[in-house]
This record gives structure tokens, sequence and C-alpha cells, in this order.
């Protein structure tokens, strides 16, 4: 089914390469067509408030010129930080540290998205079965001429790395291979904690501005949710069976 948005055709081999974007999901193609829709949807409207040229590169910086010229965020009020801190306290703890082992299976722009996450997901699943196979297959993958897979091992302190990689390595307390990959922006990652030092959560007063951060955060995906939905509903729109203001945001 052809993609487009008032008129705009959607390059099919555009559509590809994005659902090799979304192999995580459970429905990839149905996610692809969201955030591609979504985009063309910002793209539009920035071209129409003179944000972009027609023919300008579409990126970060214009959707945040379109939420600072179109879209209201509400700041996080001084009640929503303290029930947020009293509910996630364990997030802002300083200290942590982690003693880790990991294999990174990261994208190459010559194999599809989705061949690296296969791989991935074939080695999480055998060491998941045999614990003891951790270093072997680290090293075989290492190994077998896949110069995008390396293995790397040591200590992490909270802060060190990107947060969406912290989130998953920090959150609990456990040990040994972790259950699913972590997604983030270098790849995909199999890891193995080996030991963990416990932190100190600071006082609210100490971390206020992070966790208004935090929650300007969170209301600025909600608003620009709303805010492509309100888009799409005054849109034409052919080749999508829902709308893409729910989910291309994650």
């Amino acid at each position: 089914m052809s993609l487009s948005v008032n008129g705009i055709a959607i390059d099919p081999r555009t559509l590809a390469e994005e659902i090799d974007q979304h192999r995580d999901r459970d429905d990839p193609e149905s996610a692809a067509r969201q955030a591609l829709v979504a985009r063309e949807l910002l793209r539009q409207r920035a071209v129409e408030l003179r944000l972009l040229g027609e023919d300008g590169v579409f990126d970060e910086s214009v959707i945040d010129a379109l939420v600072t010229s179109d879209v209201r965020v509400m700041p996080p009020s001084l009640e929503d930080c303290q029930t947020y801190y009293a509910n996630h306290a364990t997030q802002f703890r300083q200290g942590d540290k982690v003693t880790l082992s990991q294999i990174l299976f990261a994208a190459a722009p010559t194999t599809p998205l989705s061949v690296v996450l296969r791989r991935a997901e074939d080695t999480l699943q055998a060491v998941l079965a045999d614990p003891s196979r951790f270093d072997a297959l680290a090293r075989q993958c290492s190994a077998c001429g896949h110069a995008q897979q390396e293995r790397h091992v040591g200590e992490l302190v909270r802060g060190q790395s990107v947060p969406e990689f912290e989130l998953v390595v920090f959150n609990g307390d456990r040990l040994g291979v972790l259950p699913r990959l972590v997604n983030t922006r270098f790849g995909f990652h199999v890891v193995r904690i080996e030991r963990r030092v416990v932190g100190e959560v600071p006082g609210f007063d100490a971390v206020r501005e992070r966790v208004e951060q935090v929650l300007w955060q969170q209301n600025r995906r909600q608003a620009l949710r709303h805010y492509v939905a309100l888009l799409a509903g005054t849109a034409e729109i052919s080749g999508m069976a829902t709308s893409p203001g729910g989910g291309w945001l994650q």
C-alpha cells in the first residue's frame, strides 16, 4: 500500500529502510509507517511556518524550532517533581557502579538492521541457555569476520554512558546475563552484569533540576504526540490504518 501525506508520496525504499529501524517492535511496518507519516507532517508544518525551506534538511533542530514556536509544553510543577522523585528516587542515585561484559552488535551501513538484530538475538538466546558460553561466543563473534561485533569488559559508573543503556543496566539488582537485548543508538548489546556497587540517593533539592528536566522531556514527547495527531486530523493521508499520533515517538 503506497504511503503519502497531503499528496507527497513517501518512497517505498525509504519505507523499507525505516522498517529496519523498528525490528524490535511487534509490528515493524506499522511503526515505520507511523514514524514516516509523523515526520512528513512535521516537515510540512515547518515549511508552512517558514522554519524550513522546501528543500531544507529536516532534523531535530527543526523539531526544536517547531516546539518553540507552535507547541505548548507544560513545565512540571514543584509538586509534580516531588511526586516523581518520591517514586523514582533510585533513578537519581549517585555513585552506582557495575562491572560488566558486553557484546555489541553495531549497525553497519552495508548490513540491514534486521540481520544485525537477528545475530544479536541468536547470541543472547545462546548465552541465556548456557551462560558459561558467554566468553566463547564473544570471542567467536569477534573472530567471525563481522568487524562491527565487539566485546567490552570493564567498570561503568552511572553517568558515564548514554541514558538508554544506563536505564537498563542500573535498573534492579540482577547479576548475570540480562534477559533482553539493550537497544541503544550504538546498536544491540548482550550484557552480563558481574558486580554491582550501590551508591547513595541524594536529597530532592540536590537533584531538583535533573528531575525537572526528566519531566519536561516527558511532557515534550506527549505534547508532540498530541501535535502530530492534530496535524493528522486535517491532513490527507493514504497508506495508514491508524492515526500516527499515538505511537510515532517512543
